[in-house]
């Protein structure tokens, strides 16, 4: 053999995270990107919809039992309580699927799945998820390869036990600078969206790296993997510290954990540096994520209704700068502002600062922990020609209500000074006067 082919052979093949993460759920050493694998997932996040409909494909594929019950996690979100015959006719029906399919982790009313999958240490560094939702790409905050897959795939994967994955390319964003005050991990997300668009990263796994993510806390870090969808990412990553570390500590079962890391920079397919420190607040207008401008520019614009809450807002941390802004003042005569916690956890955090009472005072309505508006899921559908403005993730045409309404995407302090305002108004701008 010749020496440079003996050197091919001694060659150290190096591997990103997320490709060491995918490898071990697939029983391999090593996997390169492109390959498509077989893996097994630790967890299986069905929501009320995806349970409803990957119940229903698994029995017309002939399954009549699910791979293993205790790494199932079911969670009513979107629709509980049902406001509709239809809706609590399909719960009654997974519930009775639950209870046969001996799955004992169950959550109503708990809140959004995004949000307790951390909370409750379902997620953790590691760990391989799938979810019936897009959004599932939030858990890779915490370290692990977290994905949404569609209702078949994920029936599939109930019967088989494992799912096909090709392992993504990985983009890193590199994040420096701080960030002035006001401006949040929303406004860098929206940034992001538009300086690259919502194809950025089709099918690519997006890291968040750099000096600032050092200084965001774990709700703000949630903000910007779950986002990745929205980029057209297949899986969000931000890399083990001893932030996540502490976080998970009192949640998940330390055996469980494995912090993978990545070898060098050849595993990213491209490196992006983005300085945040002349960011200001920013929102997203209709109908497209990427048509980002700065919230002081579309003062013009009224607010017929504001939605507080979602897994990219409602979160503790969110209702606590939204208290700031709105504590001893009131929403604006022409608008209205409904609030979901993220979850119950949260909700009883909030109730116990006094954060709450302070949305209360200023004439938000508060609704059950859950999905909210978002996606036309519950109460606060939007009217014909009206505005809204809102902490979700998305702005499709038609998403909260009528096609013919608009809704713009903007960070917790956007949104809770627009509400008392009843136009679009920069925090920044608010504050000072």
């Amino acid at each position: 053999m010749e020496e440079a082919e003996r050197g091919w052979f001694r060659r150290k093949v190096t591997m990103h995270a997320l490709a060491k993460i995918i490898a071990a759920h697939a029983g391999r050493d090593r996997v390169e990107v492109g390959e498509i694998v077989n893996v097994t997932p630790d967890c299986v996040m069905l929501n009320d919809r995806g349970a409803a409909r990957a119940r229903a494909l698994l029995r017309e594929m002939g399954g009549d039992k699910v791979f293993d019950p205790d790494r199932i996690v079911v969670v009513f979100d979107h629709h509980y309580p049902a406001i509709r015959l239809r809706d609590s006719e399909a719960q009654k029906e997974t519930r009775a699927w639950i209870k046969e399919q001996n799955i004992t982790r169950f959550h109503a009313g708990e809140g959004i799945g995004h949000v307790i999958f951390p909370e409750k240490g379902y997620a953790y560094p590691g760990a391989l998820i799938f979810g019936t939702d897009s959004h599932t790409v939030n858990h890779g905050a915490l370290g692990c390869f977290s994905t949404g897959l569609g209702h078949s795939d994920i029936a599939s994967g109930l019967a088989l036990g494992y799912n096909w994955l090709r392992v993504p390319e990985v983009i890193r964003i590199d994040l420096h600078g701080t960030l002035k005050p006001w401006v949040t991990a929303k406004d860098v997300i929206l940034r992001i969206a538009q300086e690259f668009g919502e194809d950025a990263a089709v099918y690519q796994g997006v890291e968040f790296a750099g000096p600032l993510i050092a200084d965001m806390g774990m709700d703000e870090r949630q903000v910007l993997t779950n986002m990745v969808i929205d980029l057209g990412g297949k899986a969000g990553y931000i890399q083990p510290d001893t932030m996540t570390l502490e976080y998970i500590k009192s949640r998940a079962d330390p055996s469980k954990w494995k912090v993978y890391t990545t070898d060098g920079d050849a595993d990213y397919a491209k490196i992006i540096k983005l300085d945040v420190t002349d960011l200001d607040p920013l929102v997203a207008l209709p109908h497209d994520l990427s048509y980002v401008v700065n919230a002081s520019s579309a003062s013009h614009l009224p607010v017929d209704e504001a939605i507080f809450g979602t897994c990219t807002g409602g979160r503790i941390e969110d209702f606590r700068i939204a208290a700031t802004i709105m504590k001893g003042r009131r929403i604006a005569p022409s608008s209205r502002m409904m609030v979901n916690p993220g979850s119950a956890s949260v909700y009883r955090q909030a109730m116990q600062e006094g954060l709450i009472q302070v949305m209360v005072d200023a004439g938000a309505v508060i609704g059950v922990p859950g999905c909210g508006p978002c996606s036309g899921c519950h109460q606060g559908m939007m009217a014909a020609g009206e505005n809204g403005i809102t902490t979700a993730s998305r702005n499709f045409r038609g998403r909260m209500g009528s096609t013919d309404s608009n809704l713009i995407v903007a960070s917790p302090a956007t949104v809770a000074a627009s509400a008392i305002a009843g136009h679009v108004v920069s925090p920044k701008d608010f504050w000072q006067n």
